[in-house]
């Protein structure tokens, strides 16, 4: 017996957990990919040539630097461009005056109005959710300009802040201010770029920094831009008396005066500070884990408020942060209501680009290694909360590596990568744009053009994976890192599959599923273990990794939990024989057996039935700035499980590549056994299948 039900019902039949947890939306929808480019340079105000280049080739989003009529960290400035560290010191950060500020305004208006008449959709500028730089003692850079604030409030600047920047920074337990890049500015170390000023970072809480940061949003909307990039944009860990007032309400919001009493050992209006991270030695403590979830709710809110800022001068105000990056947590509950959210993705054995690195091992013998950022992709459109994913890669990092550079082709495939396992999803090109045109122009074409494939649809596998972000606020970092392993498993070995939030884990939406994989899940709420018992009991078949939950989410001690005999529990993930493992009694998972292992796919489902889409990528696509040929892959055969009672219609492949067939077109398919088999003639890095059902 199967606990997997037809898919319509399954989505009619989602319901609220009754955890106190966000509800799974039931209304979430895909939407169509973008095309990216992000440009630091410091020659685009009046510079018609800028303009001409990117009419080009325009992205979607177009991401400039500190190109703003006053910055976060400096006030009104001469320099433009560049990110924190950029422009630091010496005339580029001269004080403007208010005449010169006037004229920055104006050729800002007209370098926006130029672009978006260029083509680009959504230019923003560079902003820092924390960063001041200055002395507080010098009175120089940023108190330079605030003790010149009044002369500049014709900019729709409010009432200068009463308390003085100094008092607006984060705070460690003892009062001092906290370092920032190396920088403890109460004790004048210096960060480099700055010297002689400081870096200091600010307190999200703080009403002087909140007042100067919501005016330069403001700002930035008057222009005419369209959202901005938030830097920093989860760097928040204060103890200062604004936060700690508000940690009693965030507590008391969250518990009754009886679980305060419990919980924390403190009568009803009794102070709970936050708390210090234990020592390595030392267990995890509930009071820790708040103050965790406290300083990721402040960011939100923080973010919020600045887009809030926008939309008082503009109709639609777009955010886009800064720090997804190995940050589960983060993405879950700072960035839900954001559109975008960046993963910073400099860090990897062989860079961070999606394609094909020859390794050499010795002599002429090599390794092939296939990139990809798969996991970042599909865990932010899991999450369903409104945020995209737009991910920055690198060949090699702080120096690009020759062999593992973006070359036209991996930057196709960065492209598909992102259509074909986010939702509005995009990746990151620098302005190349002598490089990287074609790709910019064919991809958002073909995103455009096709955007309804795209629209309208939700993940379709059938295996679920539990991919519960919070596990990190607990200290179980192997929990995330066990799921990254199994995306790339799954991925490798063509299987069609789904991640699960905490919140996405209720017996109504396992039920979806042939498998629901639970791996190193050290704490768990009793619904979610009963959602994982009931799934078995109905007939579905579970992989636990690891010791079952010991504690639920305010670290009381659960019953070590029996999930029938439905459930193969093991120590550990056996990486090898995973795929032999998820087809145990014979079942067929693998959607592409015989296309080798850079062949890798993914599928969305409307849930009204009426049709599916199948995206297949190459990821033998070479890296690497004098890379191999692209060979393409002829006669890919797929063999795609269909849900119960579904009768096929029409198979259209289309492809943005003109070797493929850049016109859409019917191929060869049949029916049998419940799947779909389909023969692909030709796979040049990317092609997604428009699946019809009568």
């Amino acid at each position: 017996m199967t606990a997997r039900i037809a898919l319509t019902a399954t989505i009619a039949g989602l319901m609220v957990m009754a955890t106190g947890a966000r509800a799974y939306d039931l209304d979430w929808r895909t939407s169509p990919p973008v095309t990216y480019v992000l440009d630091y340079g410091r020659a685009h105000i009046g510079n018609p040539d800028y303009i001409a280049s990117v009419a080009k080739s325009p992205p979607t989003i177009l991401h400039l630097g500190k190109d703003v009529v006053m910055s976060h960290n400096w006030g009104p400035i001469e320099g433009v461009g560049g990110e924190n560290q950029a422009g630091g010191r010496g005339d580029a950060i001269r004080r403007l005056t208010p005449e010169e500020t006037r004229e920055r305004y104006r050729a800002l208006e007209e370098m926006v109005d130029n672009l978006h008449a260029a083509g680009v959709q959504y230019v923003m500028p560079y902003i820092c959710s924390v960063t001041i730089g200055g002395s507080h003692i010098k009175r120089t850079g940023f108190w330079e300009f605030y003790d010149h604030w009044d002369e500049y409030r014709e900019f729709g600047l409010p009432a200068r802040p009463e308390l003085d920047p100094a008092d607006w920074m984060q705070r460690l337990p003892d009062g001092t201010m906290k370092s920032t890049y190396g920088c403890k500015p109460d004790v004048d170390e210096f960060y480099p770029p700055y010297e002689p000023n400081l870096r200091y970072a600010a307190c999200v809480n703080n009403p002087g920094w909140r007042t100067w940061i919501d005016a330069v949003v403001r700002l930035v909307a008057a222009v005419g831009y369209d959202g901005a990039f938030i830097d920093n944009g989860s760097t928040q860990q204060c103890y200062c008396e604004f936060c700690q007032a508000k940690y009693q309400d965030f507590l008391r919001a969250k518990y009754t005066d009886a679980e305060i009493r419990e919980l924390f050992g403190a009568a009803p209006g009794e102070i709970i500070p936050l708390t210090v991270r234990p020592a390595a030695d030392e267990p995890i403590t509930l009071g820790w884990v708040e103050s965790l979830r406290f300083w990721r709710e402040s960011v939100y809110e923080h973010q919020q408020a600045m887009k809030r800022a926008g939309e008082e001068v503009s109709d639609h105000f777009v955010l886009f942060p800064n720090g997804g990056h190995n940050r589960p947590e983060t993405v879950k509950q700072s960035f839900r209501d954001t559109e975008y959210v960046m993963y910073e993705l400099s860090i990897g054995d062989y860079g961070t680009n999606s394609g094909l690195v020859h390794s050499l091992i010795v002599d002429d013998i090599f390794m092939n290694v296939r990139n990809n950022n798969i996991w970042e992709y599909k865990y932010t459109q899991a999450t369903r909360e409104g945020v995209s994913a737009l991910i920055l890669t690198r060949g090699g990092y702080p120096s690009e590596r020759p062999g593992w550079a973006l070359n036209p082709d991996a930057a196709a495939l960065g492209n598909a990568e992102a259509a074909a396992f986010g939702s509005g999803a995009g990746f990151l090109l620098r302005p190349r744009w002598d490089m990287y045109g074609d790709v910019l122009n064919t991809y958002r074409a073909f995103f455009e053009d096709n955007a309804e494939v795209y629209s309208g649809l939700v993940p379709y596998g059938q295996v679920g994976v539990a991919a519960f972000g919070e596990q990190t606020f607990y200290g179980n970092r192997k929990h995330i890192a066990t799921v990254e392993q199994l995306v790339e498993e799954l991925t490798a070995g063509h299987v069609l599959f789904d991640l699960l939030t905490e919140e996405a884990f209720t017996p109504e939406n396992l039920a979806r599923f042939d498998t629901v994989v639970f791996a190193n899940v050290q704490f768990a709420t009793p619904e979610q273990i009963a959602a994982l018992r009931s799934y078995v009991e109905a007939g579905g078949r579970a992989v636990v990794f690891g010791a079952t939950p010991a504690a639920d989410m305010q670290l009381r001690p659960l019953e070590a939990p029996d999930f029938g005999e439905g459930c193969t529990s093991l120590d550990r993930m056996p990486l090898d024989d995973l795929i032999p493992l998820l087809q145990g009694d014979g079942r067929e998972l693998s959607v592409a057996p015989d296309s080798g292992p850079g062949v890798r796919l993914n599928a969305f489902i409307d849930p009204d039935g009426s049709r599916m889409t199948l995206h297949v990528l190459d990821y033998d696509t070479p890296l690497g700035s004098e890379p191999e040929k692209l060979v393409d892959k002829e006669n890919v055969s797929l063999s795609v499980p269909l849900p119960e009672g579904t009768q096929v219609a029409s198979v259209i492949a289309l492809s943005p590549a003109a070797e493929a067939g850049a016109e859409a077109r019917e191929v060869p398919w049949q029916v049998g056994g419940g799947r779909l088999q389909i023969t692909l003639p030709t796979l040049h890095i990317y092609s997604v299948l428009r699946i019809e059902f009568g």
